[in-house]
């Protein structure tokens, strides 16, 4: 259980009492402000249940009325709702059953504690390692790149050492040259966010890069089984 639907359910719980004295009575600005934050943060994590999202979202603006006190009728719908919650009805998004186990892996750990920068640093940090690595299996006998070098020389639309496609038709030439730019352009912008003037990132925005370093780290696995590379 969520500390948000904890302390959600201990506010309805407390409300709906039958003897509760204070139930019909407006309630203070800073109970209000404090429970629609609650609302809100709940309906975000189910995000991917886009009617139980939207509904709480909406029934959080509905549940007090213009004189502070309590709509009876949000109050309702809403207490139904947590109580569900609670039994285990609805089951909350998590974004981690889609990001690629090597994200995953490098990056959960940081993100569960708030280190929301390092854990978006870290993902594109281990982008670089696994392409690294990969340039080392397929020429061990030169010198490997890093970074955005790392991604150009791997990825070149040219002399390639990973392919995503066949090459021989614009289609696949345009499908190798723009993942090799997003991954270039990766390393360039997100693989050492701390470094540009301690940049501090949301929850919400490092998610995002590590859906974006997710969904590049899946795109590296389709170059490497189209390119038969043995990863050990």
């Amino acid at each position: 259980m969520s500390e948000e639907v904890k302390k959600l359910t201990e506010w309805f719980l407390k409300v709906n009492e039958p003897m509760n004295p204070k139930k019909f009575l407006p309630r203070a600005s800073c109970e209000i402000i404090n429970v629609k934050n609650l609302l809100i943060k709940l309906s975000y994590e189910f995000r991917k249940d886009s009617y139980l999202h939207n509904q709480i979202f909406s029934l959080k603006d509905s549940l007090f009325n213009p004189d502070a006190t309590i709509n009876s009728w949000a109050f309702g719908q809403l207490f139904e709702i947590i109580m569900q919650i609670n039994s285990g009805v609805y089951v909350k998004s998590d974004n981690w059953e889609i990001i690629h186990p090597l994200i995953l892996k490098a990056s959960k750990g940081l993100y569960d504690d708030g280190h929301y920068a390092n854990a978006a640093e870290n993902a594109f940090i281990e982008i670089n390692s696994r392409v690294k690595k990969l340039f080392h299996i397929v020429r061990p006998n030169e010198p490997i790149p890093d970074g955005d070098k790392a991604m150009t020389t791997t990825f070149s639309v040219n002399k390639p050492v990973i392919q995503f496609c066949d090459l021989t038709d614009s289609t696949g030439f345009n499908i190798q040259k723009g993942f090799m730019e997003m991954l270039a352009g990766a390393m360039s912008a997100f693989r050492n966010p701390k470094a540009h003037d301690n940049i501090t990132l949301s929850e919400e925005e490092s998610m995002r890069r590590l859906m974006f370093a997710s969904s590049l780290m899946y795109q590296i696995d389709e170059a490497v089984n189209y390119s038969k590379i043995s990863e050990g």
